[in-house]
Order: structure tokens, then sequence, then C-alpha cells
């Protein structure tokens, strides 16, 4: 008789496995790892306090996110994303949440509005505090909240392939934000979640193409003034870290 093979999963390695793979993501959000940074297995496996084989499975789920690339004959390096890279994830989200914001309206629970309107709330949270990542993860959640909300699971998990490269491009723009900008950006959240509430279709697409425009307009810039991603660390926000160790800024994320 041939025994069955085992299907046990060993947790341990698996934990440390999705461990290392989100201390490098953050890194990588929190702009300690810096865009066209090389990246070695010996020095993130001492970052990380995890094994080699653990670090080369998380670079490779890094690299599917885009957040990592590989260079034949060079190795890893943090991913830049180039001027014409963000305007065309700009379009995508363009075409997709201005869409889905109408089914939200038309689809949404009266508990999907107020987790919208607690996702807003949690935007302003993040907008006050420290690291930036708190804020990138709120809008992350609001964006979620909505798409979650217009019934479309295929939608969503289109938009979860370009999730990390998302949330890098809005990290760089949070880095970069000052307070008059950050309250503008609230007040447009805010007349989202108004429409939504109204069940206001054609307003709440209105007002979500607004927002992705903005945003477009103001990342494109930020990375042409810096003279493209490989400078994408030098924000300007207080609570920026001043040149931490690779070890603390994995300790910290």
């Amino acid at each position: 008789m041939v025994a069955t093979p085992s299907l046990h999963v060993d947790r341990t390695t698996l934990s440390l496995r999705e461990l290392a793979t989100s201390s490098i993501r953050n890194a990588i959000l929190h702009m300690h790892l810096i865009p066209g940074q090389k990246l070695t297995e010996r020095q993130l496996c001492a970052d990380t306090g995890v094994s080699r084989s653990c670090v080369r499975e998380a670079l490779r789920l890094l690299e599917a996110e885009g957040l990592v690339t590989r260079s034949p004959g060079r190795g890893m390096f943090v991913a830049s994303v180039s001027v014409a890279e963000a305007q065309q994830i700009y379009e995508v989200r363009l075409a997709l949440e201005t869409t889905f914001s109408r089914l939200f309206v038309e689809r949404a629970s009266p508990r999907d509005i107020e987790a919208l309107k607690a996702a807003c709330d949690a935007i302003e949270r993040g907008m006050k505090r420290k690291p930036v990542t708190n804020y990138v993860e709120a809008l992350d959640r609001f964006y979620d909240t909505l798409l979650g909300g217009a019934g479309n699971d295929v939608a969503r998990s289109l938009l979860r392939t370009l999730r990390a490269r998302i949330s890098y491009l809005r990290a760089l723009t949070a880095e970069s934000s000052d307070p008059e900008h950050e309250l503008e950006t609230l007040r447009m959240f805010r007349g989202i979640v108004e429409a939504a509430t109204r069940r206001d279709s054609a307003d709440i697409a209105r007002r979500c193409k607004a927002m992705v425009e903005r945003s477009a307009v103001y990342a494109v810039a930020i990375l042409t003034e810096q003279g493209g991603p490989a400078r994408a660390a030098s924000g300007t926000r207080s609570d920026r870290p001043s040149g931490p160790s690779a070890r603390q800024a994995f300790r910290r994320s």
C-alpha cells in the first residue's frame, strides 16, 4: 500500500516567511530601504534574524508584488516606480475606482457605509500619527471597503495585485505632503463618504475621479522633481527617521 504523502504544514517556517516578508515590505514602504538599493541575502538574514531560505522566499513574494526587482548577473534590488509606470497605475485606478464607486452606492449595505465612515476616520487619525505607514494602511482600508461594498471580487483581486506599488506611491506622496495638502485630501474623502451616504452614484464617481486625478498629478510631480524614484527617500515629513541602521529599521517595521 502506497503511503499517503504528509500534508502537514510547518507553521513555524510559514510564520517566519510571512514575518520576514512583512518586515522587508514595511522597510521598503517606510523608505528605510530606498528604490535602487541592492539587497543581499546575508545582510537581510542578519537584519531580520531568519534563515536564508526564508529571506529567499520573502524576496520572491516581494518580487511578485513589484516591490523588488531582479537584475540578471547583478542581484536583487528595491524596485523603482518610474513616472510612466505611476501614470499607468493611476489610469487603472481611475477606470476601476470610478466604476465601482457607483456599484458601491447601488449594492452597499448600511454596515458597508458605516465601515466606509470608520475607514475615513482612520485616515484622519493616520495623518496625525507616526510612522507614515499608519496613514497608508488607512488609505488601503478605505479603498478595500469601497471595493468590498461594490460586491465585485474580480476587480478587488485585480487591484490587490497592484496593492504594494499603490502603497509605495501613497507612502511617497505622504512623505512629501504638507498640512494643507493633507486637509484637502481629508475633505475629499469626507465628500466621498457623504455621496455614499446619500446614495448618489453620479456624485461619488465624480469625487473618486477627482481624487485619483489629483493623486496622479501630485505623485508624478514628486517623482519628476526628485529626478526619478531613486531619490524617493528624500521626503520632507518631520517624522521621517534620520539615517537609521538597517537593523533598527527592521526592528521598527
